[in-house]
């Protein structure tokens, strides 16, 4: 028995003899490829890979036994095989023609910046109230879906001027420098969209577009255009400090949102290990294109990643809609800026704020409060029957149009007013 124990011992030993060599050459890989930023679509850093292996295997052939120089080469294949399918492209580089649409208008916004912009006027001269209603999808590196345009355009009959756009990089909105993805830039671009709009707004903001609302507005040319703030679902407030509380890191409402399991389909693209590595290079990398990354995320990637977005077994609009161009770099590296940019104080601002939240959102509660302590909000709903997307359903869109043009209207809401400033713990607390 202690023989057995001590063979099986020696050839673990033996085994594990080989993983220095293996872990030297992963190690080569990574620290070229950062270094060359991905150069030559990972290629440089996988030759660097091999030379090293092939030179590992050289000094331990001049110096060992035949039968010990094949055992290390298969150990130096078994290093480079994982290498070599980090070099498979996750998709094609050539992303296909999206539909024609007549209504889309690309502005510019900055130098080598445009955005694809969806403009209803309202119905009729005699309707028009002098209003233009801008909204600011979530995200980033997402856009405005079909039925949130069909949605908002119905606003025009309201008298609204309404202007959707996405934001740039993805939907129907121009690619650009990955370098040029970040939270100011999308700041920047909402000033200019603003501008060309160029007459009092009524200013949406949903999730992260919450978040960039929030950052504009900081600006004094932003506060004197805006006549009203409507934050729905919003994201984390500019600067938001991580928290492991569970009312900021957790799911706190108590109605059950639509997420479900992925297909081993979508898991495998979720997790892919060569998506990930393009998002931890540098902004410049050459690894993965754009391209790639967009098509990687296939509709059903980006149903699953929405689905939690609406209630449990209310996902119509979900499986109905049709997915455009979401650009992971451009999420990534946006979410990431944002955590840093400051934290504004506008509860000095003149123009009142709606609070709009679904029921049975999956974001943590504590994250819309935060948003208290920023603005002095002026009146909040919770929409039953929804989730993330207060519009997700037939009776959300009602009741989020009747609860926004009676807002701007001066009129009482279509809801109880809640949560509010004093009573939002206790909101939080039951699970609202």
């Amino acid at each position: 028995m202690r023989i057995g124990i001590k063979g099986i011992f020696q050839k673990l030993v033996r085994a594990l003899g080989g993983l220095p060599r293996i872990l030297a050459v992963w190690l080569a890989f990574f620290v070229a490829m950062w270094a060359s930023r991905g150069a030559g679509g990972g290629y440089v850093a996988l030759g660097c890979a091999i030379v090293l292996a092939g030179a590992l295997w050289w000094r331990g052939w001049r110096q060992r036994s035949r039968g010990t120089s094949v055992r290390r080469a298969v150990v130096m294949l078994l290093a480079l095989v994982p290498l070599g399918y980090l070099m498979i492209p996750l998709a094609s580089s050539v992303l296909p023609s999206l539909p024609a649409d007549a209504t889309v208008q690309l502005w510019p916004t900055g130098p080598a910046r445009k955005v694809a912009v969806y403009r209803y006027p309202p119905a009729d001269a005699a309707s028009a109230n002098g209003l233009a209603l801008v909204f600011v999808h979530g995200g980033p590196g997402a856009y405005v879906r079909d039925f949130e345009r069909r949605f908002f355009a119905e606003f025009a009959r309201d008298g609204f001027d309404v202007v959707l756009y996405d934001q740039f990089g993805a939907g129907r909105s121009p690619l650009g420098d990955a370098r040029t993805y970040t939270h100011q830039n999308n700041v920047n671009d909402l000033v200019a969209v603003l501008e060309r709009v160029n007459k009092p707004v009524v200013l949406v903001g949903q999730s992260y577009g919450a978040t960039l609302v929030t950052s504009a507005l900081m600006r004094a040319e932003v506060r004197d255009r805006v006549k009203y703030v409507v934050l729905t679902e919003p994201g984390k407030i500019p600067g938001a400090a991580f928290s492991s509380s569970p009312m900021m890191a957790e799911k706190t409402t108590r109605a059950p949102d639509g997420a479900r399991p992925p297909s081993a389909a979508v898991l495998t693209r979720l997790v892919a290990p060569r998506a990930l590595l393009a998002l931890a290079l540098p902004a410049d990398q050459r690894y993965v294109s754009q391209e790639e990354l967009i098509n990687h995320y296939t509709p059903d990637v980006q149903r699953a990643l929405v689905a939690n977005a609406f209630c449990k077994g209310d996902t119509g609009l979900l499986e109905a809609f049709e997915p455009e161009r979401f650009n992971l770099l451009a999420n990534f590296r946006i979410s990431r800026e944002a955590q840093g940019s400051p934290t504004p104080d506008l509860t000095g601002m003149s123009s009142p704020v709606l609070l709009l939240l679904g029921e049975c959102s999956y974001i943590p509660r504590g994250r819309a409060m935060e948003y208290f302590d920023v603005y002095r909000i002026a009146r909040s709903h919770l929409i039953p029957g929804v989730g993330h997307i207060p519009w997700g359903n037939e009776r959300g869109q009602r009741l989020t149009r009747e609860a926004i043009v009676r807002f701007v209207a001066q009129q009482p809401g279509p809801l109880p007013d809640e949560p509010t400033a004093s009573d939002r713990n206790a909101f939080v607390s039951a699970g609202r």
